[in-house]
């Protein structure tokens, strides 16, 4: 294992296709040499039962044709690719219809790589500088510093990013010190997180009473999109609603999951998702999984060069999403805009926030 390419190359401002094929081969072997189940797996679906096999595919440098996992074999199997005792966090999604979650085992490494990974691309998005922060939440989604669910683990990325930090919710309630202090800053750059369920079920009703006006103030907020689109809630009405009750423009939607926490997109300024740095997204069909055109709707896999603790270099996930790599987005961002679809039909909801 390549530790120094591990190191340096996921955290670069820019990392090349050639950099980007190396790391992930690099990161498919670690994943044959430490974990039975991605062992057992890759030999049932993608007849390769052997690792001479499967240096045999990676030396194609075809994405398409490297294995992958499905998203919900974290559902249901403790799959890990270094010691128990080498563990320092595990991350479980939201609440799912099926009442079982996935769970991410990361590492001392994995964690700071996708911490760093993180920390880049939101500097990109919001700047570097910290600020008063609010969070639209309640303490209490810390309250377990070892294992976090998605939630949680979206919003302690983020904290960095506080000069101050006040949790909103006291419960379903106005938490009345973060207001005192939210009040206090209110003519100041602050800024505010939480999900984007949250922040329509709970902000936005709360808050609209209360004739506050945060126009100095930024919201990245994402996650629970499914649970308001179910109500017919799009974007655009979801930033209205939010200028309506306290005359915020910045408005900031994220677009990420639990098994790739270090790989999160962040709206554009043009309103668009770029695919991020680290990561490189295939698009397959939801019915026999062949790999789909430009502007074709199927099934996201994602590939990413962060996870190390954890068989996680290539997902197929059940997000349904479209690639545009031709349009040249005015942001200024050069990598591929996606657009996120929805869930597949029948699909378990499990997203970035519960409620």
């Amino acid at each position: 294992m390549n530790d120094k390419n591990l190191i340096d190359t996921p955290l670069k401002e820019e990392i090349s296709d050639d950099e980007f094929l190396h790391d992930i081969k690099t990161l498919h072997m670690h994943n044959y040499e430490n974990s039975e189940y991605y062992r057992n797996w890759i030999g049932f679906f993608f007849d390769i039962s052997s690792i001479n096999k499967l240096k045999k595919v990676l030396k194609t440098n075809d994405l398409a044709k490297f294995p992958y996992l499905p998203s919900s074999a974290f559902k249901y199997n403790k799959l890990i690719n270094t010691s128990s005792e080498e563990v320092i966090k595990i991350m479980q999604s939201s609440g799912t219809s099926s009442g079982i979650p996935s769970k991410i085992f990361l590492d001392r490494k994995t964690s700071g790589l996708m911490t760093e990974r993180l920390r880049i691309d939101t500097n990109k998005v919001i700047g570097s500088y910290r600020r008063p922060l609010f969070i639209v939440d309640d303490k209490n989604i810390f309250s377990n510093r070892k294992s976090f669910i998605a939630r949680g683990a979206a919003i302690a990325g983020l904290i960095r990013y506080g000069s101050s930090i006040d949790f909103l919710l006291d419960g379903d309630s106005i938490n009345e010190k973060a207001l005192f202090n939210l009040k206090k800053n209110s003519s100041q750059e602050i800024l505010i997180i939480g999900t984007t369920v949250n922040i329509w079920t709970k902000f936005i009703p709360l808050f609209s009473r209360l004739n506050i006006n945060l126009e100095n103030a930024s919201i990245v907020h994402g996650g629970g999109w499914k649970k308001l689109e179910k109500r017919r809630i799009d974007n655009v009405c979801f930033k209205d609603s939010i200028y309506q009750c306290c005359k915020i423009n910045k408005v900031i939607n994220f677009f990420g999951m639990v098994e790739q926490l270090g790989s999160i997109s962040y709206e554009c300024k043009a309103g668009n998702f770029h695919i991020p740095e680290a990561s490189r997204f295939i698009v397959r069909s939801e019915n026999d999984g062949s790999i789909l055109s430009d502007g074709e709707i199927g099934l996201l896999q994602v590939n990413s060069i962060l996870p190390y603790s954890y068989p996680g270099a290539s997902i197929l996930t059940d997000d349904l999403i479209m690639i545009d790599s031709s349009s040249i987005c005015r942001c200024g961002n050069r990598k591929p805009i996606f657009k996120y679809i929805g869930r597949v039909k029948m699909s378990e909801i499990r997203g970035c926030g519960s409620s």
